[in-house]
């Protein structure tokens, strides 16, 4: 991960498409992109970068707990069908606050 991060610098692309990707693949294991990830979320609205991320950060009980935080912070931000799809994935979690 660092070789690739190093190469071709894939955390801050600026490409959101290739992004997404990278940061689904490096979310549980690379933690310099971990600052990234959480900027992503809270920055962009695309349901479909952020129920594939949301998706991932959840399959680790530490994953749910961050994804949990993210969204308090960013889900007014994020359109009410974007939030539906993450209240989907965290479930129950959502309705007792975490």
């Amino acid at each position: 991960m660092v070789e690739l991060e190093a190469e071709f610098h894939l955390t801050d692309s600026g490409n959101a498409e290739l992004e997404n990707q990278w940061l689904m693949a490096t979310q549980n294991n690379y933690k310099p992109a971990f600052p990234r990830l959480e900027e992503f979320l809270t920055s962009i609205g695309r349901r479909k970068f952020l129920k594939s991320l949301y998706g991932e950060l959840t399959s680790t009980p530490e994953g749910k707990r961050w994804a949990l935080a993210i969204y308090k912070r960013a889900y007014r931000s994020y359109h009410p069908i974007g939030r539906s799809a993450i209240e989907e994935i965290l479930g129950p979690m959502v309705l007792a606050g975490g």
